[in-house]
């Protein structure tokens, strides 16, 4: 009876695997295609409703042409760099510790905090703006910003 059992299980997840393969390609099969430009779409869920044919069309690997997007984002790079808002960077990259004058950072409209570091002269400021000081970071945590930039968040920070 064991063995007869034991065949029967055996039979049944034999037969049982050739499901499971196709249901495994069913699951990997890609369900859409990309639409390359200019290549027709053929597969896609709303063409088989219409009554197109449902099969996946083999992908081209021609590359869509992409120089009139560079051409057209290089003035606007240019617009980007040339409006530099110190206010703004300010308020990303130093206003976290300046605003409460975390690790003694002179705060942002602190007369008295600026003035005496402005004692030293810009240079000094800028020496320690570039290189970090105490608990601030070189350049303040502002990777991308030029020296002027910065000079230009010193001249915020000290007008307000």
């Amino acid at each position: 009876m064991f063995k007869k059992m034991f065949a029967v299980a055996a039979l049944s997840l034999f037969a049982a695997g050739g499901a499971n393969a196709q249901t495994a390609a069913d699951n990997i099969r890609p369900a859409r295609q990309v639409c390359l430009a200019g290549q027709p779409c053929v597969g896609n869920k709303a063409e088989s409703n219409v009554g197109m044919a449902a099969e996946v069309a083999p992908v081209a690997a021609e590359p869509v042409a992409a120089a009139p997007m560079a051409a057209a984002a290089a003035p606007m790079a240019e617009v980007a760099a040339s409006r530099f808002d110190a206010e703004a960077t300010y308020m990303a990259s130093c206003n976290a510790c300046h605003a409460a004058g975390v690790a003694n950072a002179p705060k942002l409209g602190d007369k008295a905090a600026w003035d005496a570091r402005m004692e030293k002269g810009m240079d000094a400021i800028m020496v320690n703006v570039m290189n970090g000081i105490n608990a601030m970071p070189a350049k303040g945590l502002c990777m991308t910003c030029s020296a002027d930039d910065l000079q230009e968040i010193v001249n915020y920070m000290v007008a307000k």
